[in-house]
């Protein structure tokens, strides 16, 4: 459920994506909210966490955080749990903060909330650990509960009135459009207030210099010089595709070490890996020690078992040559087709930037293996192009079907 209705009307959301954004420039971070928007939502809530961090939210719908607007009410532990029973019902609410940030929130079956909680068995916490009503956890063992040991727990109280029915309405909880939000924290906007101010300070100075010396000189202009060509070298100076399709064909290597397990599906985007897996008869303490000894996160939730990782692949130098983008394009095509022949590129519009061209297409993937996706990536090796995204779906004989982005610049 996307959001929980109290009694007066109010929505508390549970948003489709959380994530803090480390972004130094302002325009960048536009950038990534605008692009994050289209695949999780347009409401959205943003607080600065540091200089260069900031901290986001995004739903489909509109309303007020159902997890922070709990954590906020307990004055935000740095580790917290909070269970409250739902009147009438065979549900509960959960909330779950670790390291600051809420790790889950929502309406879960009262049954499977342990399923939620047992990941935290195999890690070190100190959780606050708050409850309403009859949830199944407990603070010392009991049969059909759930329990951590106390070395976990650095509190646990148990409620007398529940939370939800009176949790305050804050503002920085309410999800709102992304335009308005962005403008309402100066992000992406000309700065007329700052810009005003300068102004009138540097016309006070002038003022007060001059009317000491009584004499006025006229302070040269200096031109600016835009590089026409900054979005190329700006865009290039990323990581080469044919290294990072190589470090992926690496993880999907190791991935096929998980013990009884197997990916379903995978998706990597600058740098992250997530996806599902399934069971082939292991054991979920097997997959998850698995998953500390190799440093990929395995969580569980009631739709499935899922990880994450992320591959560091080294920024190329920025190029020296500006290439014609169509030859560029038609070149690629051709060498594709000496390691992946067939009929598998759409291709995109191409898209005037200044004097620079972009355009991206999409190669279609059907049933290779992991070597074929490596020679595929191989054929990127020098030319102009970014690598967008890769989805992988598992097939039969260790084979995949899905997807590569690309977007290829140029004049």
């Amino acid at each position: 459920m996307p959001y929980i209705t109290r009694e007066d009307g109010e929505h508390f959301v549970i948003p489709s994506y959380r994530d803090v954004l480390n972004i130094k420039q302002q325009s960048q971070l536009k950038k990534e909210i605008l692009l994050l928007s289209q695949s999780y939502g347009e409401y959205i809530t943003l607080q600065k966490k540091s200089a260069a961090q900031y901290e986001v939210a995004f739903s489909p719908d509109t309303g007020y955080l159902l997890g922070e607007s709990i954590w906020h009410s307990f004055k935000k532990p740095i580790d917290m749990i909070y269970c409250e029973a739902i009147p009438n019902t065979t549900e509960a609410i959960l909330v779950i903060v670790k390291a600051g940030s809420v790790y889950l929130d929502g309406s879960f079956p009262l049954d499977s909330i342990p399923e939620e909680l047992i990941i935290f068995l195999t890690q070190q916490n100190n959780f606050e650990i708050y409850t309403y009503g009859d949830v199944p956890i407990s603070e010392m063992p009991e049969t059909g509960k759930f329990s951590f040991e106390a070395s976990s727990v650095k509190s646990y109280s148990v409620l007398d009135k529940p939370v939800f029915p009176t949790l305050p309405l804050l503002t920085i909880y309410q999800l709102q459009l992304v335009d308005p939000v962005l403008k309402a924290q100066g992000i992406g906007v000309f700065p007329t207030k700052q810009i005003v101010s300068i102004v009138i300070l540097v016309g006070l100075v002038w003022m007060i210099w001059s009317y000491i010396t009584t004499q006025r000189e006229e302070v040269p202009k200096e031109a600016v010089t835009v590089n026409p060509y900054q979005l190329y070298l700006t865009t290039l100076s990323s990581p080469a595709p044919d290294q990072e399709v190589a470090r992926l064909v690496d993880l999907l290597t190791l991935l096929n070490t998980m013990p009884g397990w197997g990916v379903k599906s995978l998706k990597y985007a600058k740098g992250s890996v997530s996806g599902s897996v399934l069971s082939n008869g292991g054991t979920t303490e097997s997959l998850t020690t698995w998953g500390l000894i190799n440093h990929i996160t395995i969580d569980f939730k009631k739709e499935g078992f899922y990880l994450s990782t992320s591959i560091k692949t080294p920024k190329r130098p920025p190029p020296k040559n500006i290439y014609v983008v169509r030859k560029v394009v038609t070149t690629f095509i051709d060498k594709l087709a000496t390691v992946y022949p067939g009929n598998h590129l759409t291709m995109g519009n191409f898209v005037a930037k200044g004097i620079i061209t972009d355009i991206s297409f999409t190669i279609s993937l059907e049933s290779i293996t992991p070597l074929v996706l490596q020679l595929i990536g191989k054929q990127f090796k020098d030319l102009p192009f970014v690598l967008r995204d890769i989805s992988l779906d598992a097939q039969k004989n260790n084979t995949y079907n899905g997807s590569i982005t690309i977007e290829a610049l140029g004049s």
